[in-house]
């Protein structure tokens, strides 16, 4: 079935501008591409097309992908030709069954074309399908997409089948599982986890540490707007997440995995608008 929603590009008439995804940007004049050498151990795309998909505020669109690599999928990279509005794309990754495996909010402002990057971790395994799902909210968008339909890729809009693709990119970190294991026993490893913009203790404590089964994070300072707590293994593997809004300093949040942790060193990160708070924490 194919819909109006996809158009020529000469339909499409709006102003240019700017794009925030986790502190980065990208043009399409500096990606060639735009999806060219791209700095990931392998990468799931659609090819660029000359139609667009028109994304309207509140719309949801998935696109099916196979991973390529057993390891995680770090960032999503999706062709955006033109906005209206500001507002938010939500990025997320699913699995099969519709779980939720991670997810990121790409903040837009009005009349941005390029790519909108949005950085996660999702563990997947190779030749394994997934979704890719794209939320807007305070924001319209156009796509860049193609009529044709590519042979394992299903793409929905509000839960419509469309005969098509729209231009995306997954990138990937391949995981070894046995060293992985081997690192979460290893207490040095923990220097290796991505400490940038890490203010330790001055946001929030978690205890008691070493925990059994489950541990609580206490909030020191009051932070604005959407907060996350996410527990991860020392190779960047999401555990657990917990997301709350307009948290207060004394505010608790008690953390019970739903997965079996082996005894080592594992992450909690708190990430709050663009800042990141990170400290270990150790199972018996």
């Amino acid at each position: 079935m194919k819909l109006k929603q996809f158009f020529t590009l000469a339909a499409a008439t709006f102003f240019f501008g700017a794009i925030v995804a986790n502190a980065q940007t990208a043009s399409f004049n500096s990606t060639p591409g735009p999806f060219a050498n791209l700095p990931h151990d392998c990468v799931s795309k659609t090819p660029s097309g000359s139609q667009v998909l028109f994304l309207n505020n509140s719309d949801v669109v998935t696109q099916s992908f196979t991973a390529c690599t057993d390891g995680d999928a770090r960032k999503v990279y999706v062709k955006v030709k033109q906005t209206s509005g500001d507002g938010q794309l939500t990025i997320s990754i699913l699995d099969s069954r519709g779980e939720l495996l991670d997810k990121v909010k790409v903040t837009i402002k009005d009349g941005f074309s390029g790519v909108a990057i949005g950085k996660l971790s999702a563990k997947v395994e190779n030749g394994v399908r997934y979704n890719l799902k794209l939320d807007a909210a305070g924001v319209d968008l156009i796509i860049e997409g193609r009529y044709t339909r590519l042979p394992g890729n299903d793409l929905y809009l509000n839960g419509w089948k469309l005969d098509g693709s729209i231009s995306t990119a997954i990138g990937f970190k391949h995981i070894n599982e046995i060293d992985a294991v081997q690192a979460t026993r290893d207490d040095s490893y923990t220097e290796q986890i991505d400490m940038r913009g890490t203010e330790l203790a001055s946001t929030f404590s978690t205890y008691p540490n070493p925990f059994s089964n489950e541990f609580t994070v206490e909030f020191e300072k009051d932070l604005k707007g959407e907060t996350s707590v996410v527990l991860l293994d020392l190779t960047g593997n999401v555990l657990h997440r917990e997301i709350r809004t307009n948290v207060r300093s004394g505010d608790r949040i008690n953390i019970n995995p739903r997965y079996f942790l082996n005894p080592g060193a594992y992450a909690v990160r708190v990430i709050n608008e663009q800042r990141m708070f990170n400290t270990t924490i150790m199972k018996h």
